[in-house]
């Protein structure tokens, strides 16, 4: 054999073994917040809801309910801080990149993030029976697609705790 292969077949372990100590703390770090102080949706107002995903856009609506998108809210929390704020975007990114898994179609929103900036009002409304998420821009449906389940213990603490 050669000194180049040689030194290669040897370089090859480490460098594996580099790479996945590399991403193991990067991605294992759960007080690390990819989300910057810029991200154009921590800004204007943000809030976080609890919804009954029971109900069905269509069913008879409960007299006094506010409904998003057809489902009524059952609790909303405006959230300022910009710390909440990163977190709860982070869970929400975190649980699109992990979404996988095998959509079912039910869509019962259970949770709901929405952001208002400027003219422009977004909402995430969020269905973790099914691992779906769909997207609203100014009442208009315009995305969507997987979502783990991951986020719902952070929505679920931050909720709790909001009066």
């Amino acid at each position: 054999m050669n000194t180049t292969a040689h030194r290669h077949r040897m370089l090859l372990p480490a460098l594996v073994i580099m790479m996945i100590t590399a991403a193991g703390t990067t991605s294992c770090d759960s007080n690390q917040s990819n989300v910057s102080a810029s991200d154009p949706r921590l800004q204007g107002t943000f809030t976080l809801y609890r919804l009954d995903g029971d109900r069905y856009p269509g069913d008879p609506v409960p007299e006094g309910a506010v409904l998003m998108h057809g489902w009524p809210i059952l609790q909303s929390c405006p959230i300022d801080s910009t710390a909440t704020r990163q977190e709860l975007i982070q869970a929400l990114d975190d649980g699109i990149a992990n979404g996988g898994g095998v959509p079912v179609d039910c869509f019962n929103p259970r949770h709901a993030i929405r952001i208002e900036a400027g003219d422009t009002t977004t909402d995430y409304m969020i269905c973790f029976q099914c691992s779906n998420y769909d997207i609203w821009t100014n009442d208009r449906k315009t995305g969507g697609g997987l979502m783990s389940s991951s986020p719902k213990s952070t929505f679920n603490r931050v909720l709790d705790r909001c009066n």
